[in-house]
Parts: structure tokens; sequence; C-alpha cells
């Protein structure tokens, strides 16, 4: 599986760097965090820089429903030098067939004239059910995305957003019925662009909910069954399981708003943003963990350690803190590429075994740390072991593997 930098505030040079590195194979532009003359100078020096690697923007359409908030923080989707596709809708404007249509043409027709390797298609995020309204809106743009190339002749791929919440995958019979109507569409996109949104208040690094992650798993299998190319979207330490179910590409970022996808970003503040806890994400563990329990475990547990080049960048003289956020976001990227190595290229069940053995190892590694005495944080700790086991175990049942 590719793992792509989930583009959005404070890039600096960190893709460029990871894609150096042989970290990532590409990239995903979020437009709210970049103007349009930055967009394309910065595409085309990637093209000439690294052709072989995968070039995408993100339209960031689905923020069009909170546009009209006061305070939305829209950044470069709106004023002056922003991009042109974008503006305000209310969700009746999107129950007439005519304009959605017209803002799908609108999003394609301007990627046509970037040098992305795939184009995008627009969509709303699906928050509450998929028999709804919203669901019905969203079909219409899924239904819809191909027309645009077609009619202009762009042979390059075309990936139809699909967003939706955790409520709405709650409901398993809807999420089973409208998957089968999508996959049966008569004019389908050569595949989707996954983002599953956390609607709740904090923005975590996974999600370990129950039935989620299973459910997640579900739509990248049926969509691979049914022959479509599936990218999931800020992904980060679910990377692995996605990749299991048979993902072509996942995405993560730096910052936690690049990690877990949440309409929240485009929203009015209502509170001060904290500074990140820097981490470390270690591949036995299948987790990150803070700098400082890096720091009290790698010398009697070394094996937390991932044993690559970016470890050097947490030097233990310094108190184990990384040197800089973009080394730390680099080896972020290298811990999660050594766990999508379990993952069996066209093998699910195989792939699901060699998770289920990750997760057993990690949990001797953190057996062994609590008899030592040491105590992990809730965000560090061993909680996503048996959650993580539940939604594979669930997933196996559902796509009846």
């Amino acid at each position: 599986m590719q793992l792509l930098a989930q583009h959005g505030y404070g890039n600096g040079d960190k893709i460029e760097r990871g894609l150096e590195e042989g970290l990532l194979d590409g990239v995903i532009f979020g437009a709210k965090d970049i103007n349009p003359e930055k967009l394309a100078a910065t595409l085309k020096r990637i093209d000439v820089e690294y052709p072989d690697s995968v070039r995408l923007l993100d339209p960031q359409f689905y923020a069009a429903v909170i546009a009209a908030q006061p305070g939305a923080r829209l950044g470069s989707l709106i004023g002056d030098g922003s991009h042109p596709y974008f503006e305000a809708r209310r969700r009746r404007d999107l129950e007439r067939n005519d304009q959605v249509s017209e803002d799908i043409f609108n999003v394609l027709n301007y990627q046509m004239n970037l040098p992305v390797t795939a184009l995008i298609s627009p969509n709303i995020v699906v928050r509450r059910s998929f028999d709804s309204i919203e669901g019905t809106i969203a079909k219409t743009f899924l239904r819809n995305a191909a027309v645009a190339t077609s009619a202009e002749g762009d042979a390059r791929p075309i990936y139809a957003t699909l967003a939706v919440s955790a409520t709405a995958l709650s409901d398993k019979i809807e999420l089973q019925n409208f998957l089968q109507e999508i996959t049966e569409m008569e004019n389908p996109p050569d595949g989707f662009y996954l983002l599953l949104e956390k609607t709740d208040s904090s923005i975590a690094s996974s999600l370990t909910e129950p039935d989620v992650l299973s459910r997640w798993m579900l739509m990248t299998h049926t969509l691979k069954l049914n022959g479509f190319q599936v990218i999931n979207g800020y992904t980060d330490a679910l990377s692995p399981y996605l990749a299991a179910a048979g993902s072509d590409a996942a995405a993560t970022g730096w910052y936690n708003t690049q990690k877990s996808f949440s309409l929240r970003k485009f929203e009015p503040v209502s509170d001060f943003a904290r500074r990140p806890v820097q981490r470390y994400m270690s591949a036995a563990l299948l987790k990150s963990i803070r700098y400082t329990e890096l720091h009290d475990l790698r010398t009697r547990f070394p094996d937390v350690l991932n044993g690559l080049s970016f470890d050097e960048c947490y030097d233990i003289e310094e108190g184990s803190a990384p040197d800089s956020l973009t080394n730390e976001t680099l080896q972020n990227w290298q811990g999660i590429n050594v766990m999508n190595m379990h993952a069996v290229d066209g093998d699910v069940y195989a792939s699901l075994e060699n998770y289920r053995g990750a997760l057993d190892e990690a949990e001797e590694i953190y057996g062994r740390i609590q008899e030592y005495g040491l105590t992990m944080r809730d965000r560090s700790s061993a909680a996503h072991i048996n959650a993580i086991r539940e939604e594979l175990d669930l997933f196996e049942e559902l796509a009846e593997l």
C-alpha cells in the first residue's frame, strides 16, 4: 500500500523531505491551506523532481455547507487569491441535480489544469445517516463524478470523495444498502477517496469506538472487490488495518487535524489550540507514545524502538525529545510504513492473521512494561490492542471471509 502525505497547515519542507527519504509515495494537497499560485508551483516542482509520485488535490468542497458560518476558517478556499470553484452552499442548493453537476464540473475543470496524477471529485459529508437527505445528495455527487471528465476527454483517473461520519456507520443495514447502490452505478468513477469523520469534541489519533474501524475496513474491502481503487485519507496509525482490507493508499500528516478527519477544523474557533505533545511512532507497540515515555522505556525495553534512521532524531541525551517537528513527522511516516508491511497484497485473510500476531507481540511488550511498574498515559496505553482485535473479528464477520 502506498503512503501519502495529508497536506495541511505548517508543511515547510516536510513533504519534499518525505519524498526524498523514500517514506512517501506522494501527497494529497488540502486546498484550504495552500493558495492557487503556490499549489501550481509546488505540484510542478514535485512533478519534475519526483515524476513517479502520486499528486492529488483534495478540493475540500465538503466545507461549503459550513462556509456561511461567521468566523468559519476557510483559508485559501475564499477571498482574494482563493480557489475559484469554492462557494458556500446550503443543503437545499445541493438537492438540485443541476447545482451538483455544476459544482462537480467546476471542481474537476480546475484540477484538469494542474499537474495532478488523478482528479478528486467533490462531495459533502454524510454526518447522520445514509438513509437521509445527506445520503441522497452524496449519491448524486457520486453518480455524476465521472461525467465531467468523460465530457472533457481527460484520461486521468477520477476518485469520488466519499466522506462519512462515525455516526453514519452505526446502522449496518443502511451501510450495506448504500455500498450496494454505489457499486452498481452505471457510470462509476475509477476509485474512491474515503474519509471517516470523527464528530465529537476531540480529534483523536486513532478511532477505537466499537464498530467503526471494522465498517471502515468493510467499505474499503467492498469497493476493492468491485474493482475500484481506494485511497483512505486521514488514517495515521489505522493505516495498517486499512491496508489489510485492500486499500491502495492511505494518507496522514503532522498535526492531529491531518491525522483524523473532522469538519471542525473549518468551523469557527471555540477555544485555544494546544501545542501538540511530541510523540514517537513505535511499530512494535502499533501506536505512538510520548517522547517522555520513550525516554523512560528505551533502555530497559529497546524493542519499543524501530531501529531505523529517524530514531537518531530522538537523542537520549536530550531527554528523547525529537530535534524538530519535521523529523518527528518523518519518524511517524517511517513507523507507519513498518506497520504497513504486515499487510499481504491481495490476501486479506493472511493480512488479518499477521496483524493479530503483531497485536499479540505488542501485548507482550506492554505486559513487561506493566510488570516493571511503568504506567503509560491513556493515549499511549494498551487499550487499543483489544479494541482493534475486536474490530478485526467484526470485519471478518461482516465481510464473510
